[in-house]
Parts: C-alpha cells; sequence; structure tokens
C-alpha cells in the first residue's frame, strides 16, 4: 500500500514531501546529485546509472529473504519483468512495515523503498509472496513509468466496489493500479487467502496490460 501522488503536485509518503528536480530541453542540465528526475511533469527519467544498479536490500533482508524476494520477482511475465528490470535500481527493499500491512512503497528524494512484512512473509503468509512484492513493485512501475492518461485509462477498466479485505485504501486508483498490476504479472495466480485488496478482475486482464506491455516495448534495449 502506499499514499504516492503524481508527479505533477507534491509526493507525500511516509508523512515526508521533497521537489522533483525538473528540467525541459534548453532549459537547465540535468542534477548529477542522484535525485529523482522528471521531463513531462509525469514520469522519472531512468538514468543509465539507475538501470546498471539493479536493486538493492537494507541489512534486515537476510539472504534467505532476498532469495524469495528475487524469485518472486522472476514469477512475472515478461513484460511486467521489462517494466520492474526499468525501475529497480531506484529501490532499496526493506523490512520496515507499520502494524498490518504487508508491504509499503515510500518514496523518497533519490529513489523508493519497498518495505515487507519479512516475518508473516516467512510464516502465515507465506503464500502471499509474490502478491505482495509485485503489487508493491507495481507501485513503483506507475509512478515512475505509467502516464497518468494511461492510469485513468487502465482504471477504466477495473469493476468498482466489494470488499478491500486487509487492503488499506483499495478505492484509490494507484492502489487499484498496483493489485492489478500483481493479477497482470502473474498471469491471474494471485493468492486468495488475503494479500490481494478483492478489486475485481478487469474483463480481459490481457486488454488491461496490453498499454503496459507498449511501454515495456519503448524501453532501452
Amino acid at each position: 500500500m502506499s499514499r504516492t501522488l503524481r508527479l505533477l503536485g507534491t509526493l507525500v509518503a511516509a508523512a515526508a514531501a521533497f521537489a522533483l528536480v525538473q528540467y525541459v530541453a534548453g532549459g537547465a542540465t540535468q542534477a548529477d546529485d542522484g535525485r529523482l528526475r522528471t521531463t513531462d511533469g509525469d514520469t522519472v527519467v531512468i538514468t543509465e546509472a539507475a538501470r546498471k544498479a539493479g536493486l538493492s536490500f537494507r541489512p534486515e533482508v537476510a539472504p534467505a529473504d532476498r532469495a524469495w524476494i528475487l524469485a518472486a520477482l522472476a514469477r512475472a511475465r515478461p513484460e511486467a519483468a521489462q517494466l520492474i528490470a526499468e525501475v529497480d535500481g531506484l529501490v532499496q527493499v526493506g523490512g520496515a512495515v507499520e502494524p498490518g500491512a504487508l508491504g509499503v512503497t515510500r518514496s523518497g528524494p533519490t529513489g523508493f523503498t519497498v518495505d515487507v512484512d519479512l516475518a508473516r512473509l516467512d510464516n502465515d503468509r507465506v503464500m502471499d509472496r509474490a502478491t505482495v512484492v509485485l503489487h508493491e513493485f507495481g507501485h513503483v512501475v506507475d509512478f515512475a513509468l505509467v502516464p497518468s492518461a494511461v492510469d485513468k485509462a487502465l482504471d477504466g477498466q477495473v469493476p468498482r466496489g466489494g470488499p478491500c479485505g486487509l487492503a488499506i485504501d483499495c478505492d484509490m486508483l494507484e492502489e487499484r493500479f498496483a493489485d492489478t498490476f500483481a493479477k497482470w504479472a502473474l498471469n491471474g495466480a494471485v493468492s486468495q487467502g488475503g494479500a490481494g485488496y478483492g478489486v475485481a478482475m478487469p474483463a480481459s486482464i490481457e486488454d488491461w496490460g496490453a498499454p503496459l506491455g507498449q511501454i515495456a516495448l519503448a524501453l532501452p534495449s
């Protein structure tokens, strides 16, 4: 879960806000201090350095936990995997979740933290590992790569109504995107026991994901 806002406004996450560095062609030169930047006010500039950096982990994530997190990401369909590979250099994975949450994505001036409840996902919620991880990475993909117009079009395909289950704010656009991204990435094979939000499946998960596939195709090889 997260309360990520679009880049045009102020980004609020974990009760903190920061301004993105924005530049336009012919304008200011790119900052080299690692801060997130945008050229269109809507998506994040992914540098070659970020692409090469790859995913990082905080010390509290033990090797065994790192292994299942990477395995969960490896379950993503090829198009989703391309999107995740584009942004994972901006992500650090940790275990600092809010009470009752299985996962939370936070934004900062230089990137994103994806925190998951390692204790529960190693115990009573093992079945939810892939759903939780891909949901949280869906937030990063959404914020960094998906234009707001595409977000709105995708949201129009997702039925409204139904219970939130264990989720918080499941009626919010970004939560509906992340939940459906996980379903799309896993070809519909999401856990049924609790990590899923109860957000209804689009009439066609393939049609829903087609615009994301186009974004993936347009990424640098």
